[in-house]
């Protein structure tokens, strides 16, 4: 549940930014704002925490998901800081970057859904952190689908 409270950092820094841009009154500046926060702040601190707990904390990680620690733990780490690296180059970087950033996101959601598939396919049942963690997986790729759909443009390619 820690990738919410990231979630959450991201929507409450842009409406910071928001309000100190006056709130505009057009639809697509407002999810412009959101979803570049979302890059950013979500993307960007999920990144420097995929490293830390992955590279730096890489036993104490394993063992508190309860999963083998090993070398893909580095490789995992090193994915994550490329995920934020770009979240962060999204405030230079836009339209088709911003494509890929989404995209990127989107396999990164999708293996949140097949680990926690998996985890409670493994202890055969269905455990409440698993089950809260793929309905945010959800819910957080239909919110960053609606603003980008909403912003407009992003979507075309060429």
């Amino acid at each position: 549940m820690f990738f919410l409270v990231l979630w959450i950092l991201g929507i409450i820094t842009a409406v910071v930014d928001l309000y100190m841009k006056g709130f505009p009154s057009d639809i697509s500046q407002i999810c412009t704002v959101l979803l570049l926060h979302q890059f950013v702040v979500t993307f960007g601190s999920l990144g420097i925490t995929g490293l830390l707990s992955n590279m730096i904390f890489a036993k104490q990680n394993a063992k508190a998901v309860g999963w083998p620690g090993g070398p893909f733990q580095i490789k995992y780490g090193f994915s994550q800081l490329g995920l934020g690296a770009m979240g962060v180059m999204c405030i230079w970087f836009r339209g088709g970057f911003w494509l890929g950033t989404i995209v990127g996101m989107y396999i990164y959601g999708i293996s949140g859904l097949w680990s926690h598939w998996n985890v409670m396919r493994m202890n055969n049942k269905a455990d409440a952190d698993s089950i809260a963690n793929i309905i945010m997986d959800i819910a957080y790729q239909t919110f960053i689908t609606v603003l980008a759909i909403k912003i407009g443009g992003i979507w075309v390619i060429g």
